[in-house]
Order: C-alpha cells, then sequence, then structure tokens
C-alpha cells in the first residue's frame, strides 16, 4: 500500500510540474505592450495649424437694388463663383485624446473670398438703343473661428493613423472688405462699346453678424520623433446667416448693388504640427 500511495504522489507531481512548465512557457510568448502604445493611450496635444480654403456663398434670399418697371427682377440677380477663389487661415490646435477619441479645439485667424457679378440694362424707345452696366464684385471677411471637432483613429497603432470627424463652429466677423469693378457696355452704335466705369472698395463690416453650423472630414496623423504632422480636408457649413436683415443697404445701393442674405459654404485643406505634452521624452520617440 506504501508503494503504491507514494506513486500516486509521484505523478501528481510530476503533472503538478509539467503544468507550471507549460504555463510559464505560455506567459513568456505573450508579447509585451510597447510602451508607446501605453503612452499615447491618453495624450493632450497642442501645435500650430495652417492652410487654404474655397468659399461658396448660398444666396437664401435674393435682393436687388432697383425695382424694375418694365422687365423682371430676376433678371437683376447676381451671379455667384463658387468656391473660385482662396483663403487662407492659421491659428492653434488642441487636442486631447483618449484611446481612439480626441476632442479638438481649433481657434483661427480665418479669411475668406467670393466672388459674384451682376448686371444692370437700360433700353431706350429706338430699337437697338442699350446700355449696360456691369458689377464684378469680390467679397474679403475676416473671422475668428472657433471650431470644435471629435476625431476618431480608424488606425490606432503606427506611424500612420488615418482618422474621421465631425463637430461644429461658431465664427466672429473682425472686418469685411468690399471690391466692385464697374464696366459699361453701350450698344446704341449697333456694337458693342466697353469701357471702363471705375472701381470702388469699402468696408462693409456691418453688414455681416456672427454665424454658426456644422463640419466634417477626413485626415491623417504622421507620427516621427516628438511631433505629429496632422493633415485634413474638411467641409464646412453654416447653419445661420452670415449676413444682417438689412445688408442690402449700403454705400453702392445708389448703383444697384446690394448684398444678398447668405450662407457661407467652405472647403478645407489643412495641415498641422502638434507636440505632446504629456512625458516628453527620448524614450517615446514616435516611431
Amino acid at each position: 500500500m506504501t508503494r503504491k500511495g507514494s506513486s500516486s504522489a509521484s505523478k501528481l507531481r510530476i503533472f503538478l510540474s509539467l503544468m507550471l512548465l507549460s504555463t510559464l512557457s505560455m506567459a513568456q510568448k505573450k508579447p509585451a505592450k510597447n510602451p508607446l502604445e501605453s503612452f499615447l493611450d491618453t495624450q493632450f496635444w497642442l501645435g500650430i495649424k495652417m492652410g487654404i480654403n474655397y468659399t461658396q456663398a448660398y444666396p437664401e434670399t435674393r435682393n436687388v437694388g432697383f425695382s424694375p418697371i418694365d422687365y423682371n427682377a430676376d433678371s437683376l440677380q447676381k451671379s455667384y463663383d463658387d468656391f473660385a477663389l482662396p483663403g487662407a487661415h492659421v491659428g492653434l490646435e488642441m487636442n486631447f485624446y483618449h484611446r481612439g477619441f480626441s476632442a479638438s479645439f481649433q481657434p483661427a485667424y480665418k479669411r475668406s473670398r467670393y466672388s459674384y457679378n451682376s448686371l444692370l440694362e437700360w433700353r431706350g424707345e429706338i430699337s437697338g438703343n442699350r446700355f449696360e452696366t456691369r458689377y464684378d464684385v469680390e467679397q474679403r471677411i475676416d473671422i475668428l473661428e472657433l471650431p470644435l471637432m471629435i476625431k476618431y483613429d480608424i488606425i490606432r497603432s503606427g506611424k500612420i493613423r488615418p482618422f474621421v470627424m465631425v463637430g461644429g463652429f461658431h465664427s466672429r466677423i473682425l472686418s469685411a472688405q468690399k471690391e466692385v469693378g464697374i464696366t459699361q457696355i453701350d450698344y446704341s452704335s449697333g456694337n458693342a462699346i466697353t469701357s471702363d466705369g471705375g472701381s470702388a472698395s469699402l468696408g462693409v463690416k456691418d453688414a455681416f453678424k456672427p454665424f454658426s453650423g456644422v463640419s466634417g472630414g477626413v485626415g491623417v496623423n504622421l507620427d516621427y520623433w516628438n511631433i505629429r504632422t496632422v493633415f485634413e480636408v474638411g467641409y464646412k457649413h453654416s447653419l445661420t446667416s452670415a449676413t444682417q436683415p438689412n445688408a442690402q443697404q449700403n454705400e453702392l445701393a445708389s448703383l444697384g448693388e446690394t448684398n444678398d442674405e447668405i450662407f457661407l459654404r467652405d472647403l478645407n485643406i489643412s495641415l498641422s504640427f502638434v507636440f505632446p505634452f504629456r512625458f516628453i521624452d527620448q524614450q517615446f520617440k514616435a516611431y
């Protein structure tokens, strides 16, 4: 009986020893978590953002400077050039990141530009006696833009991390300038004779008001050393009008030039350089 008990105990010890060795072996094979990934799980980034933008002015309500008697006022409506003139923006980018999600505040100075033209026509009693005045307008708006974005990293590891973003913004008008070029066309001789009618430049800040909207876009983070480069393509859509209700009252009203009630839509291309604020160290170079 003693031999049988001793044999059972010996087999049990061998079994337990094998189980322990197997567990240790599996533990050794389990990959250790990259310290960089732990470092980047929660992080605050701060840097500078810059880029270009293209603006579309969408007229919700159209205004005309004259009330015609013998023709339809629709012929006096403006023709807008969509996303035609480049603007620029520069500001800060402040990101708080946690496990794939970022809350990003990006205050910026922004210049938006758009253009439009309108045509006024006078006809005489004599057939062919026609005179036209064309107004070519460039509108510049300087804005303090306050966007708040939520970003989600599609890929959360590696040096290249694409993301999507969605959020909203509020814009304050800093200044506004209108440049108007006037061209006169005389058809009384049977041929179109064009002459320069001069130009005008004036400040029209009072014709604009603060506005808000929504935005979204895509981008990619590129990590190297202790720097992150962020490339973004975004779209902004205002939900409130950028012009005052009485915007048609301006210094050029006597010429028939007046503002419509407009909503602004922007395409933005931006590049940011941001730095981590949590434990900046040579140990955590992002490569």
